[in-house]
């Protein structure tokens, strides 16, 4: 990659970091920007999802302070999800490079549309309550899928994750975001061994992601407790859709 395409993807990593930290879609922006520029599917997967430790470990920076993280609402779902980044990230290498695009391709218009209806989804989450079993086996069920989605593709499934909290604890949004970055730390760390053992990760760009990331993380972690920023998504949907469409048909 020669300086300019080098500078584009950091730059890029660095803005999807922030939005990452804001709401979760960053690996629907990474990992195309890396097809577009040159990365084999498997490598900018693979370097994408090791580069996410950096927007993890700096929102969780962040959000630790605030108190808003708390172990029964992150714990279960957390294990379940690394058993199911195992068994997703071991499948990675197998999957033939079409069918990659295509499953790629569509999630980001799948997860696209789920966000055209965040504001209602929010609403409906229950009465927050006592910590039951019954909501804790509803944890267990979306950590395996979610877990498995994150480990081979990954997109938008921290945007996924903060819904589920909502929805099955009845927690408030911020709350949800906080404790889904708990969530997705581990589940991201056991992808990333995965690809490591699997040399699928081109750290010389991997590591410099990371590193932006981390920055990236910490940005949008601040930015999202003073706002919530519709414009944001408006841009970002639209343009994710159409890139979606690209990786399909194209």
């Amino acid at each position: 990659m020669d300086f300019v395409g080098y500078a584009i993807l950091l730059t890029t990593s660095f803005l999807a970091s922030i939005i990452g930290g804001m709401m979760g879609m960053a690996m629907l922006i990474l990992p195309p920007v890396m097809i577009f520029l040159g990365v084999p599917i498997h490598t900018a997967i693979a370097t994408g999802r090791f580069a996410m430790l950096g927007i993890n470990v700096g929102s969780i920076a962040m959000f630790s302070g605030k108190g808003m993280m708390r172990r029964e609402y992150y714990l279960v779902f957390a294990v379940a999800g690394m058993i199911g980044s195992f068994a997703g990230a071991s499948l990675l290498a197998l999957i033939p490079e079409r069918a990659l695009y295509l499953l790629l391709g569509t999630f980001m218009i799948l997860i696209s549309i789920v966000m055209l209806f965040e504001e209602k989804i929010k609403k409906l989450h229950p009465a927050k309550g006592a910590i039951t079993l019954r909501r804790h086996a509803l944890s267990v069920g979306a950590g395996l899928l979610l877990g498995a989605y994150m480990g081979i593709i990954g997109g938008g499934g921290a945007t996924v994750i903060i819904f589920l909290l909502v929805l099955i604890y009845g927690v408030t949004f911020h709350e949800a975001l906080a404790n889904q970055k708990a969530i997705s730390l581990p589940i991201t760390l056991v992808a990333a061994l995965v690809f490591i053992m699997q040399g699928l990760i081109d750290y010389s760009l991997g590591i410099p992601m990371l590193l932006v990331n981390v920055v990236g993380g910490v940005i949008g972690a601040h930015l999202v407790m003073k706002m919530r920023g519709p414009w944001l998504k408006a841009i970002l949907v639209p343009v994710t859709i159409a890139i979606g469409i690209k990786l399909i048909f194209f």
